[in-house]
């Protein structure tokens, strides 16, 4: 049986252009062409003038909003994976704020991948910051899994090669698993459809 096409938009939450974040992102979207992913989609926040949200007394729904220039891709996608440095044990300011801007109708009930970025043996902390209220209004789905890219100057090349296999086994089975996730919450939002959103906001 012939399978639908998937999308995946990858978010690289680095405010520093040439970050290993966005090298990160770049190894995980090289590898998850391997999934079935027909469409990858590689957004760098550094490269996007987001506003500070404001707790919407800014009409975000203006044509002008910078926002509009990413909903309609993220409306679109299947799947997601939210890489992130680890700043002062922290989820950067940036991707914070886009989760900010996030809904029901760009993220609900589609599974996302944490992926945490640390230059020593850390990224635990940033990755429990976003478990713990990152999905609240949104409703993205992330999955239990998650990868954390620790001595990332050593682990990933300039050129995209991980030095670990062990570690690159463990991100090819985590990708095969969002690529199972995203197929099967297709279902879930075909069941829930529109009704979903008079539940705009978790409890």
């Amino acid at each position: 049986m012939k399978k639908s096409s998937m999308k995946l938009t990858l978010i690289s939450g680095s405010q520093r252009p040439d970050s290993r974040s966005q090298r990160v992102a770049s190894y995980l979207q090289e590898l998850s062409r391997e999934y079935g992913f027909t469409d990858i989609h590689l957004l760098e926040l550094s490269n996007v003038e987001l506003p500070f949200h404001d707790g919407y007394t800014t009409d975000i729904s203006a044509e002008s909003h910078p926002w509009q220039a990413l909903a309609p891709n993220l409306r679109e996608s299947d799947a997601f994976i939210f890489i992130t440095p680890e700043w002062h044990g922290m989820a950067t300011p940036a991707l914070k704020n886009f989760l900010l801007y996030c809904s029901v109708t760009e993220l609900g009930h589609k599974p996302a991948l944490l992926a945490s970025v640390s230059a020593s043996m850390n990224g635990v902390y940033p990755l429990s910051e976003l478990r713990m209220t990152g999905f609240k209004n949104n409703h993205v789905c992330f999955l239990p899994d998650h990868l954390i890219f620790r001595h990332s100057e050593g682990l990933i090349s300039t050129d995209l090669a991980c030095s670990n296999a062990e570690f690159e086994a463990r991100a090819k089975y985590t990708l095969k698993l969002l690529k199972a996730y995203a197929e099967a919450l297709k279902q879930v939002r075909e069941v829930v459809g529109e009704e979903s959103k008079n539940y705009p906001y978790g409890m």
